[in-house]
């Protein structure tokens, strides 16, 4: 889990307005309330806490990102804590543009697509998104990827720390509910592979992609994005509809089924 006020002393001289270790604790816990009180409930269960950073092993997950200074960074430049120097903040995006290449996006003013086109949004995610911990595993000979709401900058720093690994993912958790603002041609290439020729038969599909989206939110997950993973052989399923159990050498749960995948969108969002 992150907690920030652990780290409230590499912080202090990074908040214009404190000068006090203990009120910039009280402060951030006062930001994430919800992190606080997750800390809590863990502490008075006896449950260890681990810090989620870059090349951390928790269990059988090896942490990809992010690396503890980029979260310190992202903290600094979150709109949750303003109090941050404008200076700091800026050279901390200016530095983010710089971690990966932007997407080329298709200039076209029309909705339906060709196979293989992708049009992301130009914007990015915001920087709680980006703390978000993507983690890898290899369990029962299948190549795993977690990725919760990681943007871009995230995803990119992932995939440099795991290149040997990558691509040839066998089940992949979409970002962020499936949204065109986490992810981008370029970086799909590096997890996932290169977008193929064609479609391929049902049946045939070279890994599972999994997203996380509420029936009841109509905007997720974008059709760009299922694009984009069909394009790279994906199988993609979605929750909204189906509970979903992922499983390795075992007989089907009785009254369960395999859960059919989303159909190829003809067309996708425009910019």
């Amino acid at each position: 889990m992150l907690r920030p006020w652990l780290y409230a002393n590499e912080l202090i001289d990074r908040f214009s307005r404190f000068s006090n270790v203990d009120n910039l604790v009280r402060r951030l816990k006062d930001i994430y309330p919800n992190v606080a009180a997750l800390e809590k409930i863990a502490r008075a269960k006896g449950i260890p806490i681990y810090a989620p950073f870059q090349g951390a092993q928790i269990g059988k997950f090896t942490v990809l990102a992010p690396t503890k200074q980029r979260y310190l960074d992202l903290v600094v430049a979150s709109e949750k804590t303003p109090e941050a120097t404008k200076e700091l903040i800026e050279h901390f995006l200016k530095r983010e543009q710089n971690l990966f290449q932007r997407a080329a996006l298709h200039a076209v003013s029309f909705i339906r697509s060709l196979w293989g086109e992708e049009i992301f949004s130009p914007e990015e995610t915001s920087s709680e998104n980006e703390m978000s911990v993507v983690q890898y595993a290899y369990l029962c000979e299948k190549k795993i990827l977690l990725t919760a709401d990681a943007g871009r900058g995230s995803l990119t720093e992932a995939a440099n720390f795991a290149r040997k690994v990558l691509p040839g993912i066998d089940f992949f958790q979409v970002p962020h509910h499936g949204s065109r603002r986490n992810v981008s041609t370029e970086i799909l290439d590096f997890l996932l592979g290169k977008r193929l020729p064609r479609k391929l038969e049902e049946g045939t599909e070279k890994f599972t992609a999994i997203i996380s989206a509420s029936k009841e939110d109509k905007d997720h997950p974008r059709k760009s994005v299922v694009r984009a993973c069909i394009h790279r052989g994906a199988k993609v399923i979605s929750n909204e509809e189906y509970d979903i159990n992922i499983f390795q050498n075992c007989p089907l749960r009785e009254g369960w089924t395999n859960v059919p995948g989303l159909l190829y969108p003809e067309d996708q969002e425009k910019d």
